[in-house]
């Protein structure tokens, strides 16, 4: 993925997150989210996130078809879910598609971007 790509996603990403006060996760009946190993940055855990509950629900397959759609409040996530995913070293992905791809991202950035 280019940069330009990268920049774009993230942008667009961030636009309709900042419309809608949310965020979708996939998560399971035992309160567990999907979590990745990063493509970029070794030993690195990736919380995946989506702009849509649509997004989030299309990934609901294969390995993941016992998770559903959860959403995060955008407030929650700025106040609570950054502040642990850094202290857990963890990043944040965007988007994740049928490719298996996605813009990572720290969540600090994110939600420097989120809160602009």
């Amino acid at each position: 993925m280019s940069d330009i790509e990268i920049e774009s996603q993230l942008i667009s990403f961030v636009e309709k997150v900042k419309l809608n006060e949310q965020v979708w996760a996939l998560g399971a009946e035992d309160g567990g989210f999907v979590v990745c190993e990063s493509n970029q940055f070794a030993d690195t855990d990736v919380l995946l996130l989506w702009e849509s509950e649509n997004a989030a629900k299309a990934q609901c397959k294969e390995e993941w078809a016992e998770y559903s759609p959860v959403e995060i409040a955008l407030d929650a996530f700025l106040d609570d879910w950054v502040e642990d995913l850094n202290e857990d070293d963890a990043i944040v992905g965007l988007n994740w598609n049928d490719d298996q791809v996605c813009v990572e991202i720290e969540p600090v950035g994110l939600a420097r971007a989120l809160s602009e």
